[in-house]
This record gives structure tokens, C-alpha cells and sequence, in this order.
């Protein structure tokens, strides 16, 4: 049994107000379009985004939402701030447990996103891995939800 720490940022700016930025990560429907890797899939069975409230999703490859996640939300400051954090577990097996700030910096009509994660991997270092090239890849798809949804109709 070995336990793997790690701790990472990313930086994100995007071309729209810290409202709009926030509203894609409030509304479940459309993290769904853009909180998971390409070619992987996302079912919420749960989703209050609130303080103390949960996310609960199914979440894998296409065809195979296998993994189940559970976020509690822990403070959430409209506009500027989420602070969760996440269990991601796969046939009843515990992967990993992670603390997350998003932070969002009102530019104007552009948003510095900055996020956090402190994750623990539970016997394996991929999930280290996984999880920070995951939210890479998730906050990349977040720059084409947002064009798609400011794009003139």
C-alpha cells in the first residue's frame, strides 16, 4: 500500500467576463459538454452546486463510465472562487481524493483562471498523472465552450 502526493497549478485566461467563466462551471449541463477529456464521457446522477452540496457522476472512457466521482462543494464565492474537493473511485477501489480552488480573476472581458489541486493517489502514481493532464485537456475544451456559447447566433 503506497500513497503519492502532489500538488499543481494551471493558468488559464479566457476571452469573457469572470460571470460567464463561472456560469460554465455552475450549470451541469454544460460541464458536461466540457469537464472531460475528449473521447471520454460524463453522466451526472447528482449535481448541487452549492456550499456542502455534491456532485455525484459516472465518468470513463466512452462506452464505459466506470469511474465514480463525488465532489462536495466546500465554499463557493460567485464570480471568484470554488473550492471543492473530489473522490474518484473505480469498482468499489478508492483511486484518489483531491482538494480544488478555482479561482477567477475578473479582467474586464477576459478571466485569469487559476486552479489548484492537491491530490492524493492511492497505490498507483498515475492518478498524479491522470489528473493533471485531465484538467489540462478539460480547461483547453472550457476555452471552446465558451467561444461556442459567446458566438453570435
Amino acid at each position: 500500500m503506497t500513497t503519492h502526493h502532489a500538488s499543481f497549478t494551471i493558468k488559464r485566461t479566457y476571452d469573457a467576463p469572470a460571470s460567464r467563466v463561472f456560469a460554465a462551471w455552475s450549470d451541469p449541463a454544460a460541464r458536461a459538454r466540457w469537464g472531460v477529456p475528449k473521447g471520454d464521457g460524463i453522466e451526472f446522477k447528482q449535481s448541487e452546486f452549492r456550499v456542502g452540496g455534491r456532485d455525484i457522476s459516472k465518468c470513463g472512457p466512452a462506452g464505459d463510465l466506470s469511474y465514480d466521482v463525488e465532489a462536495t462543494y466546500q465554499d463557493i464565492v460567485p464570480d471568484a472562487r470554488i473550492v471543492f474537493t473530489e473522490t474518484i473511485d473505480h469498482e468499489g477501489e478508492r483511486l484518489g481524493i483531491t482538494l480544488l480552488t478555482v479561482e477567477f480573476g475578473d479582467a474586464g472581458v477576459r478571466t485569469r483562471l487559476v486552479l489548484t489541486a492537491h491530490v492524493v493517489g492511492l497505490d498507483s502514481p498515475d492518478m498524479i498523472e491522470g489528473s493533471q493532464s485531465g484538467w489540462n485537456e478539460v480547461l483547453d475544451n472550457l476555452t471552446e465552450e465558451l467561444q461556442r456559447t459567446l458566438a453570435p447566433a
